[in-house]
């Protein structure tokens, strides 16, 4: 006897769940636009970064049946956490990381892939144009080529190093020709510069609502997929447990130097999304149908504390 499909099932394998996501997450976007602004940079970013999220899914097979829950968990995920006031830098820095995935991939089990190489790192250069402290990811993505992607050699090796500098090989001549090459010096001073550790008086109720339930989906999808591996195909999992370790280690840097928790966030989010589609297409039964419910019910109050924070920034 078949089980009748739950709700979870039915929006997971719903062909109009991503466009309906997508309509609802622009008309927050739009509306909160009006009366924040400019904001609409940041949502030129994040409809692109959503593209290259459908692209990761459907180039590397994420999900084994039609799904699109992929994207629809990022597009949900970075509304909700990146509204009312979006960072410029995030928004770099969440497009350049799904575009390292995008391309990294490509280089599954070749140790001669200094092109794909180069360009996927050249990526993580631009997003150190921003935000110079995801040059702390490099020796772990460099351990991501060892073990998962199964591309690491010598060659390999110099073609990151030369994507990472391309980037400022051209900012360079930018700084020299406008006369600030202190505002180089300046920008490249801030990857040793730890601030104060554990210093949380910047970081917002907000941030700490998100990062809390960022961080409990990130846990629920990772065991969830680590529990049911084995269906998936072998380079699918490499996939699945880098964006695991990638997230935990995205976790560890915002407990570290929280007053990055949006750049951070933002990479997390790029890594979950993943993970807990994986969990809502797959799983059955009432329990996670209640969860996925739930998931929706936290999510839609956390939206509707948006109008709240606008009117105290106006009142401030």
């Amino acid at each position: 006897m078949l089980r009748k499909k739950t709700f979870q099932n039915k929006v997971a394998a719903s062909r109009y769940a991503l466009p309906v996501t997508a309509t609802l997450a622009a008309l927050v976007w739009v509306a909160v636009g009006f009366l924040v602004a400019n904001i609409w940079v940041q949502f030129a970013f994040t409809i692109l970064s959503t593209l290259l999220m459908v692209e990761l899914n459907n180039h590397n097979s994420l999900m084994r049946t039609y799904s699109r829950m992929v994207s629809c968990s990022f597009l949900v995920f970075i509304t909700m956490t990146s509204l009312p006031t979006p960072s410029f830098k995030a928004s770099i820095v969440t497009m350049c990381s799904i575009a390292f995935y995008l391309i990294i991939w490509n280089s599954y089990q070749d140790r001669r892939a200094a092109g794909w190489t180069f360009y996927a790192f050249f990526c993580v250069g631009l997003a150190s144009l921003v935000f110079i402290q995801v040059g702390y990811f490099l020796p772990f993505l460099w351990l991501m080529m060892m073990v998962f992607t199964n591309s690491f050699s010598i060659r390999n090796l110099f073609a990151s190093l030369i994507g990472i500098i391309i980037p400022y090989w051209f900012s360079a001549g930018y700084y020299a020709y406008t006369n600030n090459i202190d505002g180089l010096v300046s920008h490249l001073s801030e990857f040793i510069n730890y601030h104060e550790l554990f210093d949380y008086s910047r970081v917002t109720d907000h941030e700490v609502v998100n990062l809390i339930f960022i961080t409990i989906l990130g846990i629920i999808g990772s065991i969830h997929f680590l529990h049911t591996a084995y269906a998936d195909k072998i380079r699918t999992r490499m996939i699945y447990e880098s964006f695991t370790m990638v997230n935990f280690v995205s976790l560890a840097f915002i407990i570290l130097q929280p007053q990055h928790i949006k750049e951070l966030g933002s990479i997390m989010i790029v890594n979950t999304a993943p993970l807990i589609a994986h969990f809502i297409t797959y799983t059955k039964g009432k329990i996670t149908n209640i969860m996925f419910i739930t998931m929706l019910v936290i999510t839609v109050l956390i939206l509707l504390a948006i109008p709240e924070k606008l009117k105290s920034s106006y009142l401030k």
